[in-house]
């Protein structure tokens, strides 16, 4: 981590009664900072306030956050910042206080050495055994509980595998581990819709909006995957990255997949 702001101070610690740290009582995104300029700005910011809304806190200024983004990343030509929000704490028990302010931590980190050689080679993935909750009341938003990704990164890292493929508990396909899912069939870009489980990736929207005519949200099978075309991967700071293998399945990098990662490169 390099610099670090807690409500705007340099810090890198929090209090101890914090409900983000008890409960997981709040959101964050992360931002990829390129050449000083933070990349799809506006679609976290919309997130940002979509998950405000969603549990109930308030919403921070957006020229703020951009400010201390500009501060903990300057003169670093790329780097990740990430943003949480958290609501203040109004002592023991799950019950939320009335507040009508929240803590905020907003930390730069050094961009993934990874990225460039994931996006041009590709990664081997499984399928995960662990299995995500259905929960539409949360579905879509990030909020601060990533346990079930905590569980699914262990058996992972146990298998040695770079990406894992998570499953709801009806075992329909939502997305990779680290970032959202497309399958390309044909000309068509399909990926699983996020109404009931999973994360609605700032990426993921960005390629929604830019390929609206050719892409299609669905519930994905196991099937559907398997047959698929082109498999590829996608988050705010990796980018886009092609699959080429999930378990005995062999996906190559297509042009599809190639075709998205140029219209990615000057944005």
């Amino acid at each position: 981590m390099f610099d670090c702001l807690v409500n705007g101070e340099l810090s890198g610690h929090v209090a101890v009664d914090d409900r983000g740290l008890h409960y997981g009582d709040g959101i964050f995104e992360t931002v990829a900072v390129i050449h000083g300029q933070p990349r799809f700005w506006q679609g976290h910011m919309d997130r940002l306030a979509i998950g405000c809304e969603t549990l109930g806190l308030p919403r921070v200024p957006q020229a703020l956050l951009l400010r201390e983004l500009q501060t903990v990343s300057a003169g670093l030509a790329s780097c990740v910042v990430k943003i949480l929000l958290t609501r203040i704490s109004s002592g023991r028990g799950y019950r939320p206080g009335t507040t009508s302010d929240c803590n905020r931590v907003v930390a730069a980190y050094p961009f993934p050495e990874d990225a460039e050689q994931f996006a041009l080679h590709g990664v081997d993935a499984r399928i995960c055994n662990f299995r995500l909750a259905l929960q539409p009341a949360l579905a879509g938003i990030k909020h601060l509980n990533r346990l079930e990704q905590v569980l699914a990164a262990a058996e992972l890292a146990r298998t040695g595998t770079d990406e894992g493929i998570l499953l709801d508990s009806e075992d329909y396909v939502i997305s990779a581990l680290s970032g959202n899912l497309f399958l390309v069939v044909g000309d068509r870009l399909l990926t699983p819709r996020m109404d009931r489980a999973g994360v609605r990736g700032v990426m993921r929207g960005a390629i929604l909006q830019a390929f609206k005519a050719r892409c299609e949200q669905r519930r994905v099978t196991l099937d559907m995957l398997r047959d698929a075309d082109e498999v590829f991967c996608c988050n705010a700071v990796r980018g886009i990255v092609p699959v080429r293998r999930i378990g005995q399945w062999i996906f190559e990098p297509g042009p599809r997949t190639r075709e998205l990662q140029e219209w990615l490169k000057p944005l």
